[in-house]
């Protein structure tokens, strides 16, 4: 399913008070916000009002200080659609950007909800607590030497924008440029710009900078899939997070393997409308491919590399105790039968992340526990992902 909307259907219902007295007396509609963002509101509950701020003070509260000499890494990951398939996705890649770049305890997650009749149980993905976050990390970090990610999930528009809809109660929008105003407000240099939602290659231009690494979901001209609310993920959220940065590849290597994971499901995808009779066929519009995009500035990549330096060699140290296991009992990987050469890549893993570990805190045993956590993710998602759990145990036994 599309991940496209029209921003107009996102606001109906909540827009009419905001516009201009000429508008109501039959002019064109005026942007309430001038070009800021901004978002139209009912007022939540007093209770539900205090249990939001409460949730977002503790968060905020709980940010650890950087380290100096350390690139610390800070994820604010945000759900900005309230349905399950965004909020489990903002979620679950937070988790897995948490251990990529060692920032269990330097992540917030915000969220619209999973729908109106579930309880909430993050803070509210308004602007003001999106900026709260950003506000607070740019205050703890030093932007001379520590890594924001910023990843945020919903629909997406033509005109570049990422709606921000809790149904019934808010509505607005995102675009690129107020992301980037607030980054720049909140003295935040070196990032990470993720962006999953349709038409969001639109976000690569004002990013393009030596200081961003930025990834989308699609082209500028483009919608993405799979944001059906049965969903875990959407097919962007799926590929990058659930399957290649789970592996020890950098984040742009992952962004490539990702890229080719989405191609072989839309292919599936347009397969499938192809089989379809003339008359089926004339009633869907056929499938067309995501494009997902990237821009990476070298001062992000090697900033980013050193951050992630401790989270990959614990992810190759994991995947290659789960290959070292499989064929030690006799039912090797494909590809990875040699038992001692599988033994010597999995202890010059298990060193480097050790070595990366002590330099940024971790005793050995908060490694070696991490790496035990790897190696059983790779066993439980060996079934569903062969392939790419084959993929990352072989990319790991490069030196």
């Amino acid at each position: 399913m599309w991940k496209g909307i029209a921003l107009g259907t996102a606001l109906a219902g909540l827009s009419a008070f905001a516009l201009s007295a000429d508008a109501q007396r039959g002019g064109q509609p005026q942007d309430p916000f001038n070009g800021q963002w901004g978002v139209m509101e009912t007022v939540l509950s007093p209770e539900a009002a205090a249990d939001d701020v409460s949730r977002m003070a503790d968060a905020l509260a709980k940010l650890p200080p950087q380290r100096p000499g350390i690139v610390d890494t800070y994820v604010l990951s945000a759900s900005f659609w309230n349905e399950p398939v965004f909020e489990n996705e903002a979620k679950e890649a937070a988790a897995i950007l948490g251990r990529r770049f060692d920032a269990t305890d330097r992540t917030i997650v915000l969220s619209l909800g999973r729908g109106p009749t579930l309880a909430r149980t993050l803070p509210i993905a308004t602007p003001n607590n999106f900026n709260a976050a950003l506000g607070r990390i740019g205050k703890i970090i030093d932007p001379k030497e520590d890594l924001v990610v910023v990843f945020f999930t919903s629909h997406g528009s033509p005109d570049g924008s990422v709606a921000l809809q809790e149904k019934g109660r808010m509505a607005g929008a995102l675009r690129a440029l107020q992301l980037r105003t607030a980054l720049q407000q909140s003295n935040i240099k070196t990032k990470l710009v993720i962006v999953s939602a349709c038409f969001s290659g639109h976000f690569i231009m004002p990013f393009s900078d030596p200081d961003t690494m930025v990834l989308t979901a699609a082209a500028a001209d483009k919608t993405s899939f799979g944001c059906e609310p049965s969903r875990d993920w959407t097919y962007f959220g799926d590929a990058l997070f659930n399957h290649a940065m789970r592996g020890g590849e950098p984040a742009l290597q992952a962004f490539v393997a990702a890229r080719e994971i989405i191609t072989k499901w839309e292919g599936t995808l347009h397969d499938n409308w192809a089989a379809l009779s003339a008359a089926q066929r004339s009633q869907q519009q056929e499938p067309q491919p995501s494009n997902p995009q990237q821009n990476s500035g070298d001062n992000a990549i090697a900033v980013i590399a050193k951050a992630e330096s401790y989270g990959n060699a614990v992810s190759c140290a994991g995947h290659l105790s789960f290959a070292l296991d499989r064929a030690r009992t006799g039912r090797p990987l494909k590809g990875l039968a040699d038992i001692a050469a599988l033994t010597s890549a999995q202890a010059a893993a298990q060193n480097r992340a050790t070595t990366e570990g002590t330099a940024r805190g971790r005793s050995s045993q908060d490694t070696a526990k991490a790496v035990v956590v790897a190696a059983t993710t790779a066993l439980q998602l060996y079934p569903a992902q062969t392939t790419n759990i084959v993929a990352n145990a072989t990319n790991c036994m490069a030196p």
